[in-house]
């Protein structure tokens, strides 16, 4: 199987996005394979075929996004090979896909690894990020298509995204949740309890508003409405978020984690050493400690 090398976006023009791909160096006759351009409006996916199979060809322009204007839409693209003859087909980049982004220079990525280092090591703590939907198939049972608008909450069907589904598939990743300020607001229908404070995360996932944030002790939050980016020569190295504690009685709640018992069973957000404190080389504590570091017991 050919292996496709250096996926480029490139476009100067808002109606369009032209992809470009390169072939690594092989010996393989290249008309015995077909390519497959797919998109995404999630990095995961789920993707689907933009065009029909072509041959020898490593150009594609995607003239579809007409009317799609909106600074901070993300659509991923990636390319299926598939062999005429067998049948064999193959997606890449093997994970994820690629879109129009500056790539990260030497710094940038070393930046990038330091604060995600500190995140996963020192301040932060694991969670899972949801990427909210915007698009693809709206939803039957609570979107009213003549007015256009939400027509009734705590749905089970789009989680009151208005969009089936509600999230892309959760991404694993860790942050820094400052401590927030516990509010109680008193009105004439009750209390209210509210939570409002700041995520600050790495460059992966990229973050948008309506997103999901679930933590370990199921605690779970909206991603607000002003995302702070840092980017080093336009490349993400960080991100800054406002977040809103999401009230027990919403449809979010209902959206699954689906771990396995034994992930669950196991599931500690912070490095296990944090929970350590070794006096001598034989302890086992020091053993499982250095295990997680290294990757072994000495």
């Amino acid at each position: 199987m050919i292996e496709v090398a250096d996926i480029r976006i490139r476009s100067f023009d808002v109606d369009y996005l032209d992809i470009y791909w390169d072939i690594a160096p092989c010996f393989e006759d290249l008309g015995n394979y077909e390519f497959i351009v797919e998109r995404s409006d999630n990095e995961t996916g789920p993707y689907r075929a933009l065009t029909v199979p072509m041959i020898n060809r490593f150009h594609f322009r995607d003239t579809t996004l007409r009317g799609r204007h909106s600074y901070y839409a993300k659509i991923y693209y990636r390319i299926r090979v598939q062999h005429r003859e067998s049948g064999d087909s193959s997606v890449w980049p093997e994970t994820g896909g690629v879109k129009l982004a500056a790539l990260p220079d030497l710094m940038a990525l070393e930046m990038a690894r330091i604060n995600n280092l500190k995140l996963k090591e020192f301040m932060g703590r694991k969670m899972w990020v949801y990427p909210r939907r915007a698009g693809g198939q709206r939803c039957n049972t609570c979107y009213d298509r003549v007015t256009g608008r939400k027509v009734r909450s705590s749905c089970s069907v789009c989680f009151d995204t208005t969009w089936v589904g509600g999230f892309y598939a959760p991404v694993e990743s860790y942050g820094m949740i400052v401590s927030p300020n516990e509010t109680v607001v008193h009105s004439g229908f009750g209390d209210m309890e509210v939570e409002n404070t700041t995520l600050l995360m790495g460059n992966y996932p990229e973050l948008s508003e309506g997103d999901l944030i679930v933590e370990a002790e199921n605690i779970r939050w909206r991603v607000g409405s002003t995302i702070s980016k840092v980017t080093k020569g336009r490349a993400l190295i960080r991100q800054q978020a406002p977040i809103h504690r999401i009230p027990k009685g919403d449809a979010e709640y209902t959206v699954p984690l689906n771990l396995s018992e034994a992930e669950v069973k196991d599931l500690l957000a912070s490095p296990e050493r944090n929970y350590t404190n070794p006096h001598n080389l034989e302890g086992d504590d020091i053993a499982s400690a250095l295990k997680n570091v290294f990757g072994s017991e000495s």
